[in-house]
């Protein structure tokens, strides 16, 4: 693979050819597992179609928005009683968006990049008028009064929302499971999870129920379901995605798409990237072009191949996969050396939540919240204020004691964290960190890792971790989030028998300016 480099990563330019060979390990329908290749027919040739095809499909007039929109409808309506992908489905303004979407096309209005395409946001983005609980029974009833920044972008390109995806209450439980609507399972196998906390999203474009779907990611979030059910999934820098109007959970979190491939993964991207002068935070600039030289190759890039961080110890299956994925990077003209340095974990040695882990782990918590569902709709100006500010929302004051008085309605993890608050004793410093990272972005663009430890794993009982070990499978995708670096995930064709996409492309844009505008296009996430 070349150099031995101890010192430095690998950097990469993320190979197109790489990531749309990698597709279709994703998109390739009879692949999948029972659920959702039962609901797979000779008749269903929408189903795998990338976002971008039926968009021309439709503006061509070779098919009908409301047709589209039907058909992933009726395929929702099939698998979510199995999947528990989606919270909430609203067929009525579905098919209402879809005959708007018609009559543009049969005027001959201008169409925007998704026209027509149905899609899943994640449930604590706000879509005007549809529930939005952020997994939490708490918020069961609460409506926002308008669309978040993200929903607003996606349906001024044309596309269609069909629904909100499941997660954790508050994104903060390493299963797509709440009171709310059940747990999230993986299509390819019910018997694993699907990632977390974006699992409703990756379930369900997994399954082939929305071509594409928004996730948030502040740890991993985003990647985690994107590796687990098989999808390129995209960490982008901190602040390019605006998140106002919407659930905030954590400090350094941020919303991207899911999807089967990388060009729609791209065009979603570029859609909800830019300035907002709500959100201070928000990265005040223009997004960079993320969609010229799309298909160029990773010829000349400089990839940090670190396989362990130098201290983890991948599966062996999962680390053979990944392994022939740095192959193919070097195969493809991409400079990749070898990396032992080592990369610690934000979180020390693990035990930031090992008391509450430990604690939920013990079990007996599967009774029924406790408590009336409370009328939430003064707290719409408070979640407001925790996304202008970037305090969690569960952390804002007046929200907290809202959560307090109706504990009886939180999930266990979230019923027990302030008899077992995080430890925060041994954390590593950004000093530290930087001393770590520096030194390899010095020598290299990018840094490649597996994105997972292992495969999918079952679901356990009750509300327990699914992972060996207390990092809830963040041990390679937490510190693209403390940094503010931006990530994609993406599925590599490897020996790996579920759809995990072990390989994980980490993305930084060189403070000192070292990154040309060329390779930056190259990088999904700037």
């Amino acid at each position: 693979m070349g150099k031995d480099d101890r010192d430095s990563g690998i950097n990469i330019n993320i190979s197109r050819r790489l990531m749309l060979g990698g597709m279709a390990c994703a998109a390739t329908a009879p692949l999948l597992g029972n659920v959702a290749r039962a609901a797979t027919s000779t008749g269903d040739e929408l189903t795998w179609l990338p976002a971008t095809r039926l968009r021309d499909m439709i503006a061509k007039k070779e098919v009908s928005a409301l047709e589209v929109t039907n058909h992933f409808l009726a395929r929702i309506e099939r698998l979510n009683p199995q999947l528990h992908a989606f919270v909430h489905v609203d067929p009525d303004g579905a098919r209402r968006a879809a005959r708007e979407a018609d009559k543009a096309v049969a005027n001959g209005k201008p169409l925007g990049p998704l026209h027509g395409v149905p899609m899943g946001i994640k449930d604590q983005i706000w879509a005007k008028g549809l529930p939005s609980t952020c997994g939490s029974q708490v918020f069961a009833n609460f409506r926002p009064s308008f669309d978040g920044t993200i929903v607003e972008r996606l349906r001024a390109a044309g596309a269609i929302i069909v629904g909100t995806t499941n997660m954790p209450e508050f994104a903060a439980w390493p299963r797509s499971k709440s009171y709310v609507a059940g747990e999230a399972v993986n299509p390819w196998d019910t018997s694993r999870i699907p990632g977390a906390s974006s699992g409703g999203s990756g379930a369900a474009v997994a399954a082939g129920m929305v071509p594409v779907a928004i996730g948030t990611d502040g740890g991993g979030s985003t990647r985690i379901p994107a590796s687990l059910c098989g999808l390129v999934g995209v960490l982008p820098t901190f602040g390019r995605v605006p998140g106002y109007g919407g659930f905030h959970c954590g400090l350094r979190g941020s919303a991207g798409p899911m999807a089967r491939s990388v060009r729609d993964a791209a065009v979603v991207l570029q859609i909800i990237s830019g300035p907002d002068p709500r959100m201070s935070r928000a990265i005040q600039t223009p997004a960079p072009d993320g969609l010229t030289g799309l298909e160029t190759g990773v010829r000349g890039m400089r990839v940090a191949w670190s396989p362990d961080f130098g201290r983890l110890k991948p599966d062996p299956a999962v680390l053979a996969s990944a392994q022939l994925a740095a192959h193919a990077l070097a195969g493809a003209g991409a400079d990749v050396t070898m990396s032992t340095a080592l990369i610690s974990h934000p979180w020390g040695n693990g035990d930031l939540l090992a008391d509450l882990q430990r604690a939920v782990g013990q079990g007996g918590f599967e009774m029924e919240p406790v408590g009336d569902v409370p009328d939430t709709s003064m707290m719409e100006k408070w979640l407001i204020e925790s996304s202008v500010t970037g305090i969690p929302c569960f952390e804002l004051p007046p929200i907290k004691k809202f959560l307090a008085e109706h504990s009886g309605l939180l999930s266990p993890p979230q019923r027990l964290m302030s008899k077992f608050p995080p430890n925060l004793n041994g954390l590593p410093s950004d000093k530290e960190l930087h001393g770590q990272l520096d030194p390899i972005f010095a020598k290299h663009d990018v840094i490649c890792s597996p994105t997972m430890l292992t495969v999918a794993p079952s679901v356990p009982s009750g509300w327990a971790i699914p992972y060996d070990n207390m990092y809830m499978g963040t041990d390679f995708t937490f510190i693209a989030n403390t940094m503010g670096y931006p990530a994609v995930t993406v599925p590599y064709l490897g020996s790996v028998s579920l759809a995990s996409a072990p390989l994980s492309l980490l993305f930084a844009t060189q403070p000192s300016g070292r990154m040309t505008a060329k390779r930056r296009r190259h990088v999904l996430t700037s």
